[in-house]
């Protein structure tokens, strides 16, 4: 098995930053989005996610987590834990 921090869910010891409306977000890395309120986002930049343009607009519904190595996140609407690695 691989031995990646998403494998080993590790994101804990890097830490996590809240977002909200209006928070936007470049140049650090997260490896997954933890939708807390229902969210909509203004931008996202995964390089591990072909088509990271279609989860721009749609609203993610609070409990799902998206991974993948992001570098941008804009939130529109909701909050989210932004998990760092």
């Amino acid at each position: 098995m691989a031995n990646s921090k998403n494998n080993a869910l590790e994101f804990s010891s890097a830490g996590s930053e809240i977002l909200e409306a209006a928070d936007a977000v470049t140049g650090k890395r997260y490896g997954a989005l933890q939708i807390l309120n229902d969210t909509v986002f203004g931008a996202l930049t995964a390089t591990s996610i072909d088509g990271t343009a279609k989860l721009v607009g749609p609203t993610f519904a609070a409990g799902t987590v998206i991974y993948g190595s992001f570098s941008e996140v804009t939130v529109t609407s909701g909050i989210v834990a932004a998990h760092k690695y």
